[in-house]
């Protein structure tokens, strides 16, 4: 059925707290060009209707400037309109995962277990164990800053440094801190955890917040380097080693690090030429609204932008 947009209020407990703009306004676009695919899930109320799922439709349906939505009318139920509008928004539309580790505790508070929720929702429970962990994790300071909010990129890697780092707290959230700050991969996260629980010292734990972390470290490769620095650091101080030596060997351990990571990335650019040639291509032989096309030539000047600003990184280097 279609109701008035005007008509509709949130819901005074909505398990989305934020949106991203951007993909707001790209769902905005979505509704004019291919119009509304799935009905928004509202209950009656004495004034209208409030809503249940679909928040983000009505938002972009009020930017398109339309004035009514289809709607599907369910009964007011808590929890049941708890557990649809979870099972509606993943399926539908992207989660953020403060958003789904907000909405399995609350499943969790209102008395349902993690086998019960999976049950439900026909969610992993290990899945959901992995959300509930984030969220103790996060509440506790240990956070991991990703890119995507709306993947579980940040939820594994949080669960893999909790996991390779236990009840250290202060320990974790020096990790999290460095797999944010450097955008580590999950492979990387583990490793790095793995390397700092089984540092010796607190000199080489630091080392290893310092070190870059290449794509290809294990644990031990990320540890035995950090050692080998702090042995250096060590001979300097006691002056075991004369002053043209010291140099050789920090430029040494720097070079190593410093061609590995240009190589790394190089290597990555191959596959980014194929698919570009790629691109070229189908774009020649397609149709495009405007506005994708303008949304897709705002992502490739900031790409263009990055990669000029490395360029002149590279080139005042040389």
């Amino acid at each position: 059925m279609k109701i008035h947009l005007q008509d509709i209020k949130p819901s005074p407990n909505p398990i989305r707290r934020t949106w991203d703009q951007e993909k707001l306004r790209d769902l905005c676009w979505s509704l004019l060009e291919e119009g509304q695919v799935e009905p928004i899930g509202v209950y009656e109320t004495a004034d209208g209707f409030t809503l249940v799922w679909g928040h983000r439709r009505v938002e972009a349906a009020r930017m398109a400037g339309w004035t009514e939505i289809d709607a599907m009318l369910v009964q007011r139920d808590e929890i049941n309109n708890l557990v649809q509008s979870g099972i509606e928004n993943l399926s539908g539309e992207e989660m953020t995962a403060d958003d789904k580790a907000e909405w399995a505790q609350r499943l969790v508070d209102m008395g349902f277990s993690q086998h019960e929720i999976a049950r439900r929702t026909s969610i992993p429970a290990a899945t959901i164990n992995q959300w509930l962990l984030y969220k103790r994790e996060k509440d506790a300071g240990v956070y991991v800053h990703v890119q995507n909010q709306a993947t579980d990129e940040g939820i594994v890697k949080t669960v893999k440094i909790a996991q390779a780092l236990g009840d250290d707290l202060e320990a974790k959230k020096v990790v999290a801190a460095k797999v944010s700050a450097e955008g580590l991969t999950q492979i990387q996260t583990t490793e790095i955890a793995r390397a700092y629980h089984d540092a010796p010292s607190p000199e080489v734990k630091q080392k290893i917040i310092e070190s870059p972390v290449l794509s290809n470290d294990k644990a031990a490769d990320i540890l035995r380097r950090s050692v080998a620095r702090v042995e250096l650091d060590t001979f300097r101080a006691k002056g075991d080693i004369k002053g043209d030596e010291k140099g050789a060997l920090a430029d040494v351990y720097t070079r190593q690090d410093f061609g590995a990571a240009v190589k790394e990335f190089l290597d990555a650019l191959q596959p980014f030429y194929l698919t570009a040639n790629k691109l070229v291509t189908i774009v020649k032989h397609g149709k495009y609204s405007r506005a994708t096309l303008r949304y897709a030539i705002q992502k490739l000047d900031e790409i263009i932008n990055d990669l000029i600003s490395f360029k002149e990184l590279l080139e005042g280097m040389d």
